[in-house]
This record gives structure tokens, C-alpha cells and sequence, in this order.
């Protein structure tokens, strides 16, 4: 007992030494692991430096190809006909096998009418006569709307030799690509597709199928007018196609890094699967993939609370990219990724250093002791100003809730006695009251209407901020449908075009998402109402959905829309951008949306332009990944959305 005591006595006396020598320790772990931080993010500036080289050099390899098909159509523009010789001698002058390895092949792909086909044979077979080809025909055989068969080819070997007389445009995965290019004017490119070639050395076969691409570069009548997408596709002539093999695109990128210490991997499209894999340099597929091994629970605590090395992975998770480029009118997903020899060759044993000297030196962070105590002690008043400000807001709520129960019955008595008693006056007095008197009266009618609506507003802006939430799953089109039912039945004198699109499903709140959709399309509804041929239309918006990553919904309109300047205030309580002779209303609905948005943790903005309607967008989740700023845009009449 006496030993227990004096145990005790020692600890009460030395506690703050303690206390200084466990602070000591803590700040030094603090300064290891923010010294090995800056060791790592030097490691990720390396690696940013390294992906931003690789990725313009992808865009300047890919750009330096479509160039050189670009110097070919304007062969086509400076001469009247282009011969197999003048297109041989163009490859020859670019030095195609060279300088433009990956492009297997680069041809020109002639329009011939189905009464010009057996005219056009003819001209290939002299052509090519003693070329040591088979007999050109026009292949695959079957009769088409039009074709577009190879005329010429360069390199002109056998394999690609194959080629002439091909109907590129029998493929359908290609034709919408070639009508793509046949309409914007520009080089479009093709999903992955595989490209002929020879067989590597030691291979048993002699030729092998390459992951790549085609790109098609539309060729028009000279001096024939391309405005507009009709006249692009009366003079469309034939397309300059490149035949282009990712691997020998690509391989002239790795001379901006070191292959060995960055992985790099091309991907055609979102889906990142070996499907879809254009170019890979080591056969090994991260993309995707989690690179941290599952280290034990107490060692990942330790790990994570001390800063220290312990349950890592042999890499660091953050050092890898993820982008998309641009290739042609194709959305290449390009992966990098630091291998462990990239990181190695980028660490310090400074942190090493940091944590050996600040244990030899802790005895001197004892200064540190005083404003432990004082951050104590102001987190002990930041907690008791809490709690006051907490008291505060609960009386705010008490005292906001009797006002609420104010504004709903003593308000409501008076306003009805004034719009009673004017009633009674125009009916029992009008004989007695001139025509200027009973506009009077029907002003004050009018007046004491619109207090009554106001606080119904008011009323129901106040519960969707203090009501308590209910999600469930909820068919939003069935409920913006009921909306739109009970809009066509209040005023069915009105015609309009109101469109719902079906099968969209959110978690929320049914009686909240009512409130949104109800000002929203009830807003849509009443500024078409000057509008002869009004369109109302809700939906999702696939497009800012799929680059939002969250599901984008619409409720848009061909009305007397707004300017876009004064966007920023539509969602202010009592903001009206329309005078209430115009159109009627308080100003209350589009900030009882907004509020309904925020509960649900998502996003709300709007679109617009005078006389030509609005579309205001939103989501109802969290996670938005783009910036609505960015994407506004003036709302087209003709089409709601």
C-alpha cells in the first residue's frame, strides 16, 4: 500500500514531464511524416512532369499523322485528277515507311455511283495492269447505295495490295464514322480495330493482327460549296484513309520517360478491359486495379497515426493518372502509373534522418508544453461557445416555430376579413361605389390574395428546412407524370406540348422531390403561357451525366426565359426577374427547390436566354464532377431541351 502510494505520488508530480516527453514524441513522428511527405510530393511532381511530356507527345504524334493526311487531301484540291504515280510520289516525298510507322496504310477511297461501278473496275484494272494484283473488282460483292471502294494505297506491297477495290464503307461499324467525317468536314476516327501486318520475326505466320484504328478524312468537289451539312454530302468526292496501328503510333511517346519505372496503357473508350487495351508496355494491366496490399488492422492504425511506413504498399497509391484525350473524334483513356522502380530512385533519407535527430533532441521541444496547454484550453472554450451557440439555435427554432404558428393563424384572420369585407362591399354596395371604388376594392382584394399566397410560400420554405427526411425509392418520372396531369387539369384551356421521360428512379424524399418538381414545372408551365406553341419537357441529361458522373436531371421550356447576368439571383428568396403584372407568383418556389437539392446533397443551376426558355438542372446526390459554370449555354427555342 505504501509502495502503491508513493508510485502514485511520483506520477502526480512528474505528470507534466511525462506529458512534455510524449508531446516530444508526437511532434517528432509529426516532423517525419511531413518531411517524407514533401519527399513524396517531389515524387508526384517528377511523375506530372513526366505524364504532361507523355500525354503532347501522344497529341503531337497523333496530330504529325493527321497532318500528312491532310497534306494528301490537298492533292486532291490542287490537281484536277490524282494518278497511282502522284499519290505514290507524295508517300515517297513524306517518307510514309519512315517517318510514319504506325500508319500501315494510307489510301484514297473514291465515291462511285452503282451505275459507274462497272466503269470504275475498268479503270482499275488498267490502272494496276501488270502490278502483279489480282484482278480488281469491288468487293465485298452485293448491290448498294453507293460505294467507296480503295483506289490507291501506299505502301503498294502485297498484303496491302489486298485492298484495292474494297468497299470501306460496306463495314457498318464504319459507316457511321465515315458519315461522321462525310458531315463535320474533319478527320474522325474509328473505335479499336484490328490492322494487318507483317508477323514479327520467329513467328510462324506470315502476317498478324495489330490493335489500332482508322481515321477518314473526307475529300469534296472542288469549288463546290460546304457550308452546310447538305452540301458537305452532295460534294463528297471520297475519303483519305490512314490505317494506323496503336503500337507503332505510340512507341515514339516512350522516349519522353523511362518505360521500365512509368507504366503506360491506352485504353479505346471508358471501359478499361483488356477489350478495349490499344497499347500496353509491359503486358501487366493496372488500370483499375487496387496496387495496396491488406496490411493488418493494428499495423494499418499504427501506420496511418504515426506516418510511418508500416502496412504500405511498395508504391505510393496516388502516384498515377487517369485523362482522356481527344484522338480524331475518339475518347482515348490513357493510364500512367509509377512502377516501384520510379519511387525508388526518387526517395530521400531524410525522413530517416528527421526521426533519428528528433528523438536525440526531444528534450528541447519541452518549450512546446505551454501552448499545448493553452490550445487546451482554447478548445475548451471553443466547446462551451459551442454548446452557448447550440442553446442559442434551439431557441432561434423555438421562437421560429412560434412565428410559424403565428403567421398560420393570426395572419390568416385578418387577411380574411379584408378580402371578406371587400367582397361583401363590391357585391351589397356596388350600386353605391363608382367605377374608381371598386377598382380600389378590387385591389385590395387582390393585395390581400397575394399576402395569403406569400405566406403559404413562406410557410412551406420554412418546413423543407426544418421537416426530417424520408428517403425511400422514388419514380421520379411517375411523380414529375402526376405533376404534369394535375397542370394540364387546372388549366385545360391551355395546350401544351409537356414532356416526361420515363423510367428515372432516384433515393430521396417523395414529398420533397413533389415540392421541387411542382415549382419547376409549374414555373415552366406558367412562363409558356404566352407562347403559341409552348413545350414543357423533364428528363436526364446524358451527356452532363456521364461527364458529371452523377445522373444530371432537366426541366426546360421554349418561354420567356431570362438572362443569364441575373442567373445567380433566380434562387434568392423574393427574387423576381418578371414583374408580377407579367406573370404572377412570390418569389418563393425556385429557393424551396434549391433547398430541397441541398438536403438531398446535390447541385442546382439553370440555363436561359429571353424568348427563348429556360432549363434549369440538377442533381440529387453528391459528387458532381463538373463545374456548372462552365457549361452554360443559351436554351434553344424550338426544342424545350
Amino acid at each position: 500500500m505504501h509502495r502503491a502510494r508513493r508510485v502514485f505520488e511520483h506520477l502526480r508530480r512528474m505528470a507534466v514531464a511525462y506529458a512534455v516527453l510524449l508531446v516530444a514524441l508526437v511532434l517528432t513522428f509529426l516532423a517525419y511524416h511531413y518531411v517524407r511527405q514533401d519527399v513524396e510530393d517531389a515524387a508526384r511532381y517528377r511523375f506530372s512532369e513526366t505524364v504532361l511530356a507523355a500525354r503532347s507527345a501522344i497529341e503531337n504524334q497523333m496530330g504529325s499523322y493527321v497532318d500528312a493526311m491532310f497534306g494528301a487531301r490537298a492533292h486532291f484540291y490542287a490537281s484536277n485528277s490524282v494518278e497511282m504515280e502522284e499519290w505514290g510520289g507524295y508517300a515517297n516525298g513524306i517518307d510514309l515507311t519512315e517517318r510514319y510507322e504506325g500508319m500501315r496504310v494510307m489510301g484514297y477511297a473514291r465515291r462511285v455511283e452503282p451505275e459507274d461501278r462497272d466503269e470504275f473496275v475498268e479503270e482499275l484494272s488498267q490502272t494496276f495492269d501488270g502490278a502483279g494484283l489480282p484482278e480488281p473488282e469491288v468487293r465485298p460483292e452485293g448491290e448498294r447505295s453507293v460505294y467507296f471502294p480503295m483506289t490507291f494505297v501506299e505502301p503498294l506491297d502485297e498484303i496491302n495490295g489486298r485492298l484495292i477495290g474494297y468497299d470501306v464503307y460496306s463495314n457498318p461499324a464504319y459507316q457511321a464514322v465515315m458519315d461522321r467525317a462525310r458531315d463535320t468536314g474533319e478527320a474522325e476516327a474509328t473505335r479499336k480495330a484490328y490492322v494487318l501486318t507483317e508477323a514479327p520475326g520467329g513467328s510462324k505466320a506470315d502476317l498478324a493482327l495489330r490493335p489500332g484504328f482508322v481515321v477518314y478524312l473526307p475529300i469534296y468537289s472542288e469549288g463546290e460549296p460546304t457550308s452546310t451539312v447538305a452540301q458537305r454530302r452532295r460534294a463528297l468526292e471520297g475519303f483519305v484513309v490512314g490505317a494506323l496501328e496503336a503500337e507503332g503510333l505510340l512507341r515514339g511517346t516512350l522516349e519522353t520517360f523511362d518505360p521500365s519505372s512509368i507504366d503506360f496503357e491506352v485504353y479505346d473508350g471508358e471501359d478499361l478491359t483488356p477489350r478495349n487495351l490499344l497499347y500496353d508496355e509491359d503486358g501487366v494491366l493496372r488500370a483499375g486495379e487496387a496496387q495496396m496490399t491488406s496490411a493488418a488492422p493494428l499495423a494499418a492504425a499504427i501506420g496511418e497515426a504515426t506516418g510511418l511506413p508500416i502496412g504500405e504498399s511498395e508504391r505510393p497509391p496516388d502516384l498515377s493518372d487517369f485523362s482522356q484525350l481527344d484522338m480524331a473524334g475518339q475518347k482515348w483513356d490513357v493510364y500512367f502509373e509509377a512502377l516501384p522502380e520510379f519511387r525508388e530512385g526518387g526517395e530521400s533519407q531524410l525522413p530517416l534522418f528527421v526521426l533519428l535527430s528528433g528523438l536525440a533532441v526531444s528534450f528541447l521541444l519541452f518549450g512546446v508544453t505551454f501552448m499545448l496547454v493553452l490550445n487546451r484550453l482554447r478548445a475548451e472554450k471553443a466547446g462551451r461557445d459551442l454548446e452557448d451557440a447550440n442553446h442559442e439555435l434551439e431557441a432561434t427554432n423555438r421562437e421560429l416555430e412560434a412565428f410559424s404558428y403565428s403567421v398560420s393563424h393570426d395572419l390568416r384572420a385578418p387577411l380574411r376579413s379584408i378580402d371578406g369585407f371587400s367582397q361583401i362591399l363590391l357585391e351589397d354596395y356596388s350600386d353605391e361605389l363608382d367605377e374608381e371604388g371598386k377598382d380600389y376594392l378590387g385591389r385590395v382584394r387582390a393585395a390581400s390574395q397575394r399576402m395569403g399566397r406569400l405566406i403559404d410560400d413562406i410557410l412551406g420554405l420554412s418546413r423543407v428546412t426544418r421537416g426530417v427526411m424520408s428517403r425511400e425509392r422514388v419514380n421520379l418520372s411517375s411523380l414529375a407524370g402526376e405533376v404534369a396531369e394535375e397542370l394540364r387539369e387546372a388549366r385545360p384551356d391551355r395546350t401544351v406540348e409537356l414532356t416526361v421521360q420515363r423510367g428515372l428512379e432516384v433515393w430521396g424524399d417523395p414529398t420533397l422531390l413533389r415540392v421541387a418538381l411542382v415549382n419547376l414545372m409549374g414555373n415552366a408551365w406558367k412562363f409558356t403561357e404566352k407562347e403559341r406553341e409552348a413545350k414543357v419537357a423533364f428528363g436526364q441529361d446524358e451527356e452532363l451525366s456521364r461527364k458529371g458522373r452523377v445522373p444530371v436531371y432537366y426541366v426546360s421550356d421554349n418561354g420567356a426565359g431570362f438572362e443569364m447576368a441575373y442567373a445567380d439571383k433566380l434562387f434568392g428568396a423574393f427574387q423576381r426577374l418578371h414583374g408580377t403584372e407579367e406573370f404572377e407568383g412570390t418569389g418563393i418556389g425556385l429557393a424551396t427547390v434549391q433547398r430541397v437539392v441541398h438536403r438531398h446533397g446535390g447541385r442546382i443551376w439553370a440555363e436561359g436566354e429571353v424568348g427563348r426558355g429556360a432549363t434549369f438542372f440538377f442533381t440529387l446526390r453528391p459528387g458532381l464532377k463538373l463545374d456548372p459554370a462552365a457549361m452554360a449555354k443559351p436554351t434553344e427555342k424550338v426544342e424545350a431541351k
